[in-house]
């Protein structure tokens, strides 16, 4: 999916005037991308229709601010937690090379500068084998992101004793879309199960690189919702400033979607033998070869600007998020899809409840407003995460007036013209529950009744 062109609104871009600090209240490891965000030594915004984030000067930082901590991890390792994706042997074994996996042919087509980062961690050792080959104790078919994390000792607990590494690929999505009674309803678990992933890699000094959901053709409801799951992934990187692989952007061009006859799973080049380590224009145009290439050039960056301390190879591609978040000067949804994590704390006090579409919820504390200006009638999905201890909602505005409201989710088919989103902090018992957020809007995708009119 394209993002929606929008006729951007006029404002000059300031920062909230928030503490930074207060963005973690509730995320630990989310990174107050306020009005500043994109801009020079701040966080970066990650476009929707790349398939690798950038790793810009912003994102090197918080990587190698990551990389302080750890009881001695070992910089030639890598860690991957998953679920069928990750057990396959189609994803990273070919590249433990000939002395390892002589069975796979690697051509990188030219992609040479690559090879220091294959040595690197070839040398790696859990047991005997190299991270690329390992069977990994973080991941199982079927599973959840929950599941990694559940038992004394857990799934994770396990791999990180065995391995101490340094780095991780982490990918979980699909089946957490079935995890609750809706697909929207289980983004709640899955953020929250993430996010405690997230923090447990973070606090032992594991460098993660995020993997988001492959597209689905199994059922057209599910097909409809991974916009919105790959959306979600990718905010939840950007807000800690990690490395995002969107499979979902990689694998969408590719003939059947790059996926095998179940409509799950990632399909692979063949030349008799599967062959995903082959990175030519015909290797291309399968799944696990795409995203084989994909790890390896974003373990590349990230390998370079920690370890050795290079410069950040990429520039902030978008800039800041206009405006300062109140109701004279709102943030700008500048583009569709858009994400972007702020904090309630120190918002403006404006409203203390919407009776237009309330049930007399207590909404005194602080809000956060944006305005999204849609040069036509579409339909829009806007979803607000938040962790233990916070609670904001949601609402949509048009002409002052509220249309809807959300503890969570919003699908909404609005007209052309301005309309308002205001997370606003819900007041229980006479306490504020302010912190931090995330906000994500989007298209709804063709067809999808959850959006009707």
């Amino acid at each position: 999916m394209r993002p929606l062109a929008l006729a951007l609104t006029a404002v000059t871009a300031v920062a909230c005037g928030a503490d930074p600090g207060d963005a973690g209240d509730g995320d630990a490891g989310a990174v107050d991308a306020g009005g500043d965000a994109g801009a020079p030594g701040g966080p970066t915004r990650y476009p929707a229709d790349v398939i690798r984030s950038p790793v810009t000067e912003a994102v090197a930082a918080r990587l190698r601010a990551i990389a302080t901590g750890g009881d001695s991890p070992r910089a030639d390792v890598f860690l991957k937690a998953g679920a069928s994706g990750t057990v396959s042997t189609h994803l990273l074994y070919c590249l433990a090379g000939p002395a390892h996996r002589p069975q796979y042919t690697i051509d990188l087509d030219g992609r040479d500068h690559l090879l220091p980062t294959l040595a690197h961690f070839r040398a790696g050792r859990i047991g005997t084998t190299t991270p690329f080959d390992r069977a990994t104790l973080a991941a199982e078919i079927g599973r959840t992101a929950r599941w990694v994390l559940t038992g004394a000792p857990s799934p994770l607990e396990q791999e990180l004793a065995a391995a101490t590494p340094r780095f991780a690929f982490v990918n979980y999505g699909t089946n957490d879309m079935g995890a609750a009674a809706s697909y929207g309803a289980a983004l709640v678990p899955f953020w929250d199960a993430m996010n405690e992933l997230l923090d447990r890699l973070e606090a032992e000094g594991v460098v993660t690189i995020v993997t988001g959901l492959n597209p689905r053709s199994d059922r057209a409801d599910a097909a409809r919702w991974v916009p919105t799951w790959d959306a979600v992934t990718r905010a939840l990187a950007e807000a800690r400033q990690l490395p995002y692989i969107s499979l979902y952007v990689a694998a969408a061009p590719l003939p059947e979607l790059g996926l095998v006859a179940d409509g799950l799973h990632g399909n692979v080049f063949s030349d008799g033998t599967a062959e995903p380590c082959v990175f030519d224009a015909a290797g291309l145009a399968f799944n696990y070869n795409v995203r084989n290439l994909a790890s390896l050039e974003t373990l590349h960056d990230v390998r370079r600007v920690v370890l050795d301390g290079a410069a950040a190879p990429d520039v902030a591609p978008l800039p800041p998020v206009a405006g300062a978040g109140t109701a004279a000067d709102p943030f700008v949804i500048d583009r569709l899809p858009f994400t972007h994590t702020f904090t309630t704390t120190g918002g403006e006090r404006m409203r203390d409840g919407y009776p237009d579409c309330d049930a007399g919820q207590d909404e005194r504390g602080p809000e956060i407003t944006y305005r999204l200006d849609l040069p036509a009638a579409a339909p829009v999905r806007a979803v607000v995460l938040d962790r233990a201890g916070v609670d904001v909602d949601l609402h949509v505005l048009t002409g002052g007036v509220c249309a809807e409201r959300s503890d969570r989710l919003v699908d909404r088919a609005l007209a052309a013209g301005a309309h308002q989103l205001v997370v606003d902090t819900f007041t229980s018992a006479g306490v504020e529950q302010a912190g931090a957020y995330t906000l994500v809007v989007l298209p709804c995708e063709p067809g999808d009744p959850d959006c009707a009119p």
